[in-house]
């Protein structure tokens, strides 16, 4: 898998970051300054996009989630704090079922789970079979871009959305969203799992689409808290980057802390 690493002296722990859909790791620009002086960076290209191809040969999450551990073990990482934004948080969990002992603790930003009826049914119809070999693969894409992102301040993350995409390709484009349609499935395994692992939700007040359902989600997870950012959509870390970025630090700080402590 496509990757960047980022090393610091001023650390021994590690911070896998994921992007989102049609993105790649250039979506973290905002955050490069701040956290690659605090912590080593892994920023991974999920497959079908940046440099990453895309695999046909079992469920795109089982071979990302099975190639992130071969690449934390290619690079001696033992565990590590992982960090998503929307498709990301969906390999975070996949990951949280597969291999929780590799992980430190959650960030999972815009996190994607139960969608509003009306906008799985829409999920559902553009991924019909005669409706997806009808219309070209950006066109639903573009459309569900500004049914996620509608606000004036959502636009900049909105054409970040869709300018990358436009990279993405129909196969990647169709593997990762029926894993995004299915995603309540992977929520209702993991309510039937109980871990420890420390989880920071941060949501967008105005992420309209997923927002209730990650609220339902966390008031049943073990160890999870949930921060909503005002006036914010979907992209939490373009959109709001300066609280995206000291929340997400503190959380880690704290989740350290913690680890530090109960090892002395």
């Amino acid at each position: 898998m496509s990757h960047k690493v980022y090393r610091t002296n001023h650390s021994q722990e590690w911070v896998v970051l994921f992007h989102g859909f049609g993105g790649n790791h250039k979506i973290f620009y905002k955050q490069m300054e701040e956290f690659q002086d605090r912590y080593n960076l892994l920023l991974v290209d999920l497959p079908g996009h940046g440099g990453s191809p895309i695999c046909d040969k079992e469920p795109v999450l089982t071979y990302t989630g099975r190639k992130v551990i071969e690449l934390m073990d290619l690079l001696h990482i033992g565990k590590a704090h992982f960090l998503g934004v929307s498709l990301g948080t969906l390999v975070i969990q996949h990951m949280a079922d597969e291999y929780p002992e590799r992980i430190q603790s959650m960030i999972l930003s815009g996190a994607v789970g139960k969608w509003l009826w009306w906008g799985e049914a829409l999920g559902r119809l553009s991924l019909s079979f005669p409706i997806r070999n009808m219309l070209p693969y950006m066109f639903p894409y573009t459309c569900f871009a500004y049914i996620l992102m509608p606000k004036k301040n959502h636009k900049k993350s909105r054409n970040v959305f869709i300018k990358e995409a436009l990279k993405l390709g129909r196969q990647a484009y169709l593997t990762w969203l029926f894993s995004v349609r299915d995603a309540y499935m992977l929520y209702e395994r993991l309510r039937k799992k109980k871990n420890n692992i420390p989880k920071l939700y941060i949501s967008g007040e105005e992420d309209h689409m997923f927002l209730g359902g990650i609220r339902k989600h966390v008031r049943k997870e073990e160890a999870a808290e949930l921060v909503e950012i005002p006036e914010c959509g979907h992209v939490c870390n373009i959109e709001k980057a300066t609280e995206f970025n000291a929340l997400s630090l503190d959380f880690i700080h704290r989740m350290s802390t913690q680890l530090k402590r109960r090892l002395s």
